[in-house]
């Protein structure tokens, strides 16, 4: 009896065993393995709604990636040395003159994507804004009329630099016949600039640009489809020891954020009231000014890279004498993690 007891009990306790969750610590099927990710943004720019949008959804954390993310104000040209030392793994990253410059400091940053493409009907990253008062008097209207008047290109070898940089040129002007500036200041400090007439032109992002527009500061004027249509401002970079380490995270990372952009794509421009919601979120700036900015960033070309537009960039910098040794382009690009990231997703 005793022995057909202790049987009995054997086998009940074996099938609970077998219904019991998962002890704590271990994972289930369902739940991947999460791998940290250190990553870094500036939340006020619109150019990364996709990434906002991927995030808000829960795409990274399906992918099994926790993303430490650490909020920064300044350009993405200040992230260079922080993902060159490897502070960060996975970043976005811009054509400023450190992008190829950091190879003559003994660094390897690869880019493996890029952001958002200027297109027709779609809404750009960076725009030139001049100051209400010249707008409504007719003193600014084209490049030419920037002469001898205070322009900010906002931060030093950034996007809105080249923009301003090229709008000048653009005019048939060389940097000196205007009072160009670049204050390096945050959004704050460039709404007062314009109101206290210190700026005739700011240079800044959106959607910075119409919020000064609603609030009467400026009028926006230029952006990249109006000067530099072919321009590619901001890449996904990846820190040469986390590449090495860890490609299948790159990859996983890519095809998170590529569904974001496949999100965007869905809208073909439109700002949905979710969408709206989400970059409200992010760049702490109200519903109805997003609203306001009539369009969504173009993401349809799924982060495919132009070297076209990084060489023509790594010129105009070594023009400007801020890259002293021009390097082959592709040795700052590697494809590879694109390309099975929009392999696992469908995407030709």
């Amino acid at each position: 009896m005793l022995s057909r007891f202790l049987r009995r009990t054997a086998i009940a306790l074996g099938a609970l065993a077998l219904l019991a969750p998962a002890a704590t610590g271990t994972t289930s099927a369902a739940d991947p393995p999460m791998t940290v990710v250190r990553f870094a943004v500036n939340p006020h720019f619109i150019t990364y709604a996709a990434f906002f949008d991927a995030y808000e959804k829960g795409y990274f954390r399906d992918a099994g990636i926790d993303l430490q993310i650490t909020k920064y104000t300044t350009s993405a040209t200040a992230q260079i040395p922080r993902l060159a030392r490897g502070d960060l793994d996975i970043t976005p990253v811009v054509p400023g003159p450190g992008l190829y410059n950091q190879f003559d400091q003994g660094f390897d940053i690869k880019i493996v994507a890029s952001v958002d493409q200027p297109q027709p009907g779609y809404l750009d990253g960076s725009v030139l804004v001049v100051r209400k008062d010249l707008w409504d008097a007719g003193t600014i209207r084209k490049p030419a009329d920037m002469l001898g008047k205070n322009v900010d290109g906002a931060f030093a070898g950034s996007p809105i630099s080249l923009l301003t940089l090229q709008a000048i040129a653009a005019g048939n002007l060389k940097q000196s016949d205007v009072k160009y500036v670049t204050r390096e200041a945050d959004v704050g400090q460039q709404l007062a600039a314009l109101v206290n007439k210190a700026v005739d032109v700011q240079g800044t992002t959106e959607p910075t640009a119409t919020s000064m527009q609603l609030k009467g500061y400026g009028v926006k004027w230029l952006s990249y489809r109006d000067v530099i249509p072919w321009y590619q401002e901001g890449y996904w970079g990846v820190s040469a020891g986390f590449a090495k380490d860890h490609p299948d995270v790159v990859v996983k990372f890519l095809q998170a954020y590529l569904k974001g952009e496949m999100d965007f794509a869905k809208t073909k421009g439109k700002l949905t009231p979710e969408l709206i919601a989400i970059i409200s979120k992010w760049t702490e700036i109200d519903p109805d000014t997003i609203r306001a900015l009539g369009a969504t960033p173009y993401y349809g070309n799924f982060g495919a890279i132009s070297s076209d537009s990084l060489d023509r960039v790594q010129k105009i910098w070594a023009a400007a004498g801020l890259v002293k040794n021009p390097v082959a382009i592709d040795r700052i690009i590697d494809p590879a993690p694109l390309a099975a990231a929009r392999k696992a997703l469908g995407i030709k």
